[in-house]
C-alpha cells in the first residue's frame, strides 16, 4: 500500500533541495548556467523524493535515504561535471540531500515507509 503523504512530503523536499542545488551553483559557487540545467538539477532532486516516497526497501530509513541519495547524487554529478560545473559537491550533497529527504519525511512527518 502506498502513503500518498509520504510521496508527496517527499517529493516536495527534493524539489526544495533541488532549489537548494541550484542556488548553491548559481549564487554560492557564481558559476554562469542557463536555466534549463538549473530546472533539470531541481527535476532530478523532486525524481529524487519522489522515488525515495514510493521505494520500499527493507533498509533502515538513514540508509535507505543515504543510498537513494548516492545514487541520483552519482547521476547527477557525472551530468554536471560534463557540463563543467562540478563533480564532489553534489556527488556529496546526493546522499546528504537523501539523509535529509528521509530524516524529515520519518521523522519529523511521521510519513513511515508501509513496508517497515
Amino acid at each position: 500500500m502506498l502513503n500518498e503523504r509520504r510521496v508527496s512530503v517527499t517529493t516536495v523536499l527534493g524539489t526544495a533541495c533541488g532549489l537548494a542545488s541550484w542556488a548553491i551553483c548559481a549564487k554560492g559557487m557564481g558559476l554562469e548556467m542557463p536555466w534549463h540545467q538549473g530546472i533539470l538539477i531541481v527535476l532530478t532532486n523532486a525524481l529524487m523524493g519522489f522515488t525515495i516516497g514510493i521505494s520500499s526497501l527493507r533498509y533502515h530509513w538513514m540508509t535507505h535515504g543515504a543510498l537513494i541519495g548516492l545514487l541520483f547524487g552519482l547521476v547527477l554529478s557525472l551530468f554536471t561535471y560534463s557540463q563543467g560545473l562540478g563533480f564532489w559537491w553534489i556527488l556529496i550533497l546526493g546522499p546528504v540531500y537523501g539523509f535529509i529527504i528521509e530524516l524529515c519525511a520519518t521523522v519529523f512527518f511521521r510519513a513511515n515507509i508501509d513496508a517497515w
